[in-house]
This record gives C-alpha cells, structure tokens and sequence, in this order.
C-alpha cells in the first residue's frame, strides 16, 4: 500500500486556517513554479517529488488537497498514488496535472478519475489562474466539465478506443505486428486491421512512406505535451 495499511482520519480541519497544498511533481522546476504560485495566492505549500515522498508528506502536513503529475519517473504514478489516497483519505481534494491527454495513456481505464477529481492538461491552460480556480472547485466540491480535460471532446486520440490506443503505444515503442498479436493474443491479420483503422484516425495515409513512424511520432508528441 501507498499509504500503509491504516492510516487515523484527522480531526475536522479549522475554517480559518490556510488551506494546505501538497504538490507532487518529479521536475524540480516546474514543482518549485507551482509552490510559488500557490504561495502567492495564499496556499501552504508542502512538495513531494514521488509517490514515497508524498506517502511521507501525506501524514506530517495533513494536507487539504494534493496537485499531482501522472508521471512521476520509476515507481507508482500519480493515478496509482491518488487511488490509495482517494480509499483511505477520501476528505483531501485530488488535482491533476498533466501532459496526459486521458487517463488511458497510462493503461488505465478512462474511469480512473473520478467525478469529484479535477484533470487539467498542462498544455491546455493559459494562465495559474486557470489552475487556481480548479484547485478551488475541488476544495469545495464543485467540479465540473471546465476541470476535467480528460472528458473534452477535442483532446487529443479522443476518437481512439482504449484497444487502439494500446496499440498505438505498442507501435510507438517500436514493436512489430507479430510482437503486438503475441502480446495481445491475436492474429497478425488482426493487427494489421487495427493499425488500419488507427492510421485512419490520425489521418495518416496508409500509402505514405512509413505511417508507423509516423504515428509514433505523433503519439510520443503527445505524451510529451
């Protein structure tokens, strides 16, 4: 478990106090940025660069809500973390943010946030403004559509479904059609019908010199933000 097995509920937390931040993020950078940020608008801030590190954080600063990256290096992700955390503190507010279209580019299922959770895309805002308000409808329990990017119609491989995706990621760690049918327990025929209707999709043509790389390349600028 993140968090261990047991973890003592805390008291009801006072009104007037400042409300606690935890930030984890693995970039040294951007975690300082978003502290500083918060700190200007009146946030304590605690950082955490990794799931164990928040683990930590979670129990001595006893935090209202937590902003958290997806991709956090080697180790549990921030969707492996929040889901621990969301069981056995359910009273902390969940923020994600990050380069991550949706969930499924994790391999997780496109339900693995839940409804009072926000998911901004760092790509997808224009100002901390923007972040500062969907710190804000978590805090109160008043998340909507603006504060879940992950559901926007118009990201990015929205129209794929989760098997395409995963085959998508599979093409762009540079597997062959036969490794992907062994993996996936299909055929090759299989496959190759499957990068068809990809292909398809993100508009590559299929007579083109090499449509494989050039949906990994487009995938791989995706993950990247």
């Amino acid at each position: 478990m993140l968090l261990g097995d047991t973890v003592a509920m805390p008291a009801p937390k006072s009104l007037d106090r400042q409300r606690h931040i935890l930030v984890i993020e693995d970039e040294p950078l951007l975690r300082d940025l978003l502290a500083k940020s918060l700190e200007t608008n009146g946030f304590v801030v605690t950082t955490a660069a990794n799931a164990a590190d928040a683990k930590r954080a979670v129990k001595t600063a006893d935090p209202d809500a937590i902003l958290v990256d997806i991709e956090l290096g080697p180790g549990p992700t921030g969707l492996d973390f929040a889901e621990v955390l969301s069981r056995q503190r359910p009273d902390i507010g969940i923020v994600f943010l990050t380069n991550l279209p949706d969930p499924r580019f994790t391999g997780k299922d496109a339900k693995a946030v839940t409804k009072n959770q926000a998911y901004i895309r760092k790509g997808a805002i224009g100002s901390g403004a923007e972040l500062i308000e969907a710190i804000e409808a978590v805090l109160r329990d008043r998340v909507t559509k603006n504060y879940r990017h992950d559901l926007a119609s118009n990201r990015p491989l929205a129209e794929l479904s989760q098997r395409q995706l995963t085959v998508l990621k599979l093409v762009a760690e540079g597997k062959t059609n036969s490794q992907i049918a062994q993996l996936r327990g299909t055929s090759v025929r299989a496959v190759e019908s499957m990068l068809s209707r990809i292909f398809d999709a993100l508009g590559i043509e299929q007579n083109a010199s090499n449509p494989r790389v050039e949906a990994a390349a487009k995938y791989h600028a995706l993950r990247a933000g």
